[in-house]
């Protein structure tokens, strides 16, 4: 089975029926709508968000049909499928050969890595060419902000010669590299283009390799979420100075969306959900969502003026009972009680990865 299927596998059992087809893909995707972030949080799938950003939906719906040809899966109902026994046995042989590294996230990185690779990327091609005494040729990064943001790079270090850079980025990259599996370290190196020297596509280096292009793609994203995240911990700034500065402004940006920024301002400046809906002209809905995603992402966001203590027990209980985090089904159960899919959706958003509704059923 090639990586991708295995991917899909992995995701239909973690949503064990409860998620459409739609909703892997969004997830893969990286929409960034409340319900995929917080399929993302609820099933621990953080580490696969926006793997593919350009997965196209008929090559899913192929693979879903291999899958359930194979019989991997079989259909509860329209558009959802739960993984069979033949499934989870194929699942327990891939991944010895299809290992997510520890450090993978889509959610946390994908943006920051894309942004962070393009400057690296084009930085070095650009001072491996100069430092060639070569100062025409294809930028191997056409985005106009990328160009610019190396522009003034290279300006901001007058005084120094473009051998002194290369050397001295060439040194952190590599102390960071030693510490990566040698496939990912390998994936990366190859990527880079330079004086006279084009990087290589991921078909290129899975033929190199002896893999297939998706998963060269996971294994790189894999090492670029290893790089952010080494240049978040404390005294970084020091040790890597160079990869530091190339990603600081990034680093500085919350997880948040744009939008639920806004929210959480007004949030904090004392409105209410239903106060901030009419100042924003939003609905109170989404005002909703953006508190979701709010909670998702601090911890300490306190969810006692919208889910009173007892109805979060109520709903945990449930959660335990019917092991799902379908909302409608809990919703059903609760009916006795004046809880709404809001405070069902905050819930579940604090009940953490160890919780064993979360984990792939036994069969």
């Amino acid at each position: 089975m090639k990586s991708f299927e295995y991917l899909c596998l992995k995701c239909l059992q973690l949503f064990k029926g409860e998620r459409s087809i739609s909703a892997i893909y969004h997830l893969l995707r990286g929409k960034k709508s409340s319900q995929t972030i917080q399929d993302a949080n609820i099933f621990s799938l953080v580490n696969v968000y926006g793997l593919f950003p350009d997965l196209n939906r008929n090559l899913l719906q192929q693979t879903i049909h291999f899958l359930h040809s194979e019989h991997f899966i079989s259909e509860v109902h329209s558009e959802h499928w739960e993984i069979t026994n033949k499934g989870i046995l194929q699942l327990s042989k891939d991944e010895k050969l299809y290992v997510l590294a520890p450090y993978l996230n889509g959610y946390a990185y994908k943006d920051k890595s894309l942004t962070f690779w393009k400057r690296y990327s084009l930085l070095v091609q650009t001072l491996s060419n100069l430092a060639g005494k070569e100062s025409s040729f294809i930028p191997i990064q056409y985005d106009d902000k990328i160009q610019r943001w190396v522009k003034r790079y290279l300006l901001s270090q007058k005084g120094r010669s473009k051998t002194q850079l290369l050397n001295e980025l060439f040194r952190e990259t590599n102390s960071l590299l030693t510490q990566l599996p040698t496939n990912q370290a390998t994936i990366f190196a190859l990527k880079l283009s330079g004086y006279r020297h084009a990087g290589n596509t991921d078909e290129q280096i899975g033929r190199r390799l002896k893999n297939d292009p998706a998963w060269i793609h996971v294994e790189f994203q894999s090492s670029l979420h290893y790089i952010i995240q080494s240049l978040e911990q404390e005294g970084a700034a020091s040790t890597y100075k160079c990869l530091f500065f190339i990603c600081r402004d990034l680093l500085e940006k919350p997880l948040l969306t744009e939008t639920t920024q806004k929210s959480l301002k007004l949030l904090h400046q004392g409105f209410s959900l239903h106060e901030i809906a009419n100042i924003r002209r939003l609905k109170k809905s989404t005002i909703e969502d953006h508190v979701v995603e709010i909670a998702m992402q601090i911890r300490d966001f306190p969810l006692n003026p919208y889910v009173k203590e007892e109805e979060v027990e109520a709903i945990k209980a449930v959660i335990h009972e019917l092991q799902t985090h379908q909302l409608r089904k809990i919703k059903e159960k609760l009916n006795t009680l004046d809880i709404s899919y809001f405070q069902i959706r905050l819930v579940l958003t604090r009940m953490g990865d160890n919780d064993e509704s979360r984990q792939p059923a036994e069969r």
